[in-house]
């Protein structure tokens, strides 16, 4: 596989989800812009850190685009 190999798509977040717990993460649902199926979702936990290492929380509305990379195989 090739070293940089990633996939982009493009998506907006539809809601944010409140944890069944206190002690839980919200998540966020993300529709997915496809060609394949134009109703696909994802959902995420909505902790996310921006690139200076701040917290980012999305809300509802944002634009957003998700990288899709392979894990690095591991250095043995």
């Amino acid at each position: 596989m090739h070293r940089n190999a990633a996939s982009s798509l493009r998506g907006t977040v539809e809601k944010s989800i409140p944890p069944v717990l206190p002690v839980a993460a919200e998540k966020v649902e993300i529709s997915v812009q496809s060609g394949d199926d134009p109703s696909q979702r994802i959902c995420i936990t909505n902790t996310l850190i921006d690139a200076v290492g701040e917290a980012v929380v999305l809300k509802g509305g944002a634009a957003v685009r998700i990288v899709i990379r392979p894990k690095p195989k591991d250095a043995n």
